[in-house]
């Protein structure tokens, strides 16, 4: 008998549901790309009305629909999602507002009490856990940030007054914390109706997505760099020492309870300008696809390494979304003289993402001390020398 596993991966672009059998191969999938965000004032960046949890939905029922055995068969179903989120959600676990995106600037700033409906403040990955199975638990990895009340050395909520004051969110609107590896109670019926998956079968706690991103890259060691692509692009080690006064880098929870993970500054909005730049093209880059018999993403990948390193002087900043202490900077591509094109366009945003990975990848190392004598895997980038 082959048992199988579900995974959900709740994204910053799309939900993706996957049947993995007991060896890791995937045996079928669903994918629903979210709607785009809704930002009706500066600063604001939200997922509008349910979209996380209609998109997991649809992207459940895809998945399930084209499992191949017995459901008899499926154990458990592992859930991860966008970090960085803040949910408020009525006393029904309803949302009280829409999802507020990673990128909207009131997720770093203390919680604002301007709904009186609003009962609980939570995570994406407590938001979507409550409606999988009716409890009011998260895992404590996915509480990253200042603007949370975790206790770093600790994964428990803290003590400290001093923090308690600065969220501004009250102990009893919090939910309950579980580890990486736990269990998060069981599907509901009504969570079975929506998705597809059968009720009853076990929620497992996960972390955050750049730590399931590391975990399934195979990244163990803190000797390897892994180079993580996404719309915040960043290089990232492991270690197993809390480090919040770090200068070059920061310290983010891993899937492992107790065990860190240390990220490079990155780019925000990273892969998020690749496809930006391939949806500018539109019809253009779709037509020389088809001509070369080559999906999109391969068309432009094989033309631009026809163009020169260093894309004939033309260069980007990639500075699309700025930090909320610094919110007037801005991205650019200067460098234009009339030999380039949109091949040169798209190779200058890839040497962008990969010198500044480099060398903010170089700085954490130099400050972890293992800028030398590093070593690199299939899986990961090489570790800056």
């Amino acid at each position: 008998m082959t048992r199988y596993f579900i995974a959900i991966d709740n994204g910053s672009q799309s939900s993706k549901v996957t049947v993995f059998d007991e060896h890791g191969r995937a045996v079928c999938e669903g994918r629903q790309s979210l709607r785009p965000y809704a930002t009706p004032r500066p600063g604001v960046v939200e997922h509008p009305d349910d979209d996380l949890w209609t998109s997991i939905g649809e992207a459940s029922r895809r998945a399930m629909a084209g499992f191949p055995g017995d459901v008899a068969d499926i154990v458990g179903v592992g859930l991860c999602t966008i970090r960085f989120c803040r949910a408020v959600l009525k006393a029904d676990g309803t949302l009280a507002q829409p999802v507020m995106s990673w990128m909207d600037a009131r997720v770093s700033r203390p919680y604002e009490p301007t709904l009186p409906e609003a009962r609980y403040v939570t995570t994406s990955s407590g938001y979507i856990s409550h409606r999988m199975t009716g409890g009011l638990q998260d895992v404590a990895a996915n509480y990253a940030g200042d603007s949370w009340l975790l206790d770093s050395d600790t994964w428990q909520w803290t003590t400290d007054g001093t923090v308690l004051a600065k969220s501004g969110i009250p102990r009893q609107m919090l939910f309950g914390l579980v580890m990486p590896g736990d269990v998060l109670v069981t599907v509901t019926a009504a969570a079975a109706r929506h998705t597809g998956i059968p009720e009853g079968l076990p929620i497992v706690a996960t972390a955050n997505d750049k730590a399931v991103d590391a975990l399934g890259c195979g990244l163990r060691s803190s000797d390897t760099l892994l180079v993580s692509l996404g719309i915040y692009v960043a290089g990232m080690t492991v270690g197993d020492r809390n480090m919040p006064d770090a200068s070059d880098f920061w310290t983010n929870y891993a899937c492992m309870p107790h065990s860190y993970l240390y990220e490079s500054f990155g780019v925000r909005r990273g892969m998020w300008t690749v496809s930006w730049l391939r949806d500018l093209l539109g019809e253009e880059g779709v037509a020389g696809a088809r001509a070369a018999g080559l999906s999109v993403e391969d068309h432009l990948n094989a033309e631009a390494a026809k163009v020169p390193p260093g894309c004939d002087g033309l260069m980007t900043v990639l500075d699309w979304l700025a930090p909320t202490d610094a919110p007037y900077p801005k991205g650019t591509i200067p460098g234009f003289d009339g030999r380039q094109g949109r091949f040169h366009m798209y190779r200058s945003i890839l040497e962008a993402l990969a010198l500044t990975i480099h060398a903010t990848g170089t700085h954490m190392a130099t400050e972890l001390g293992t800028a030398t004598g590093t070593r690199s895997s299939p899986a990961a980038a090489p570790a800056p020398a």
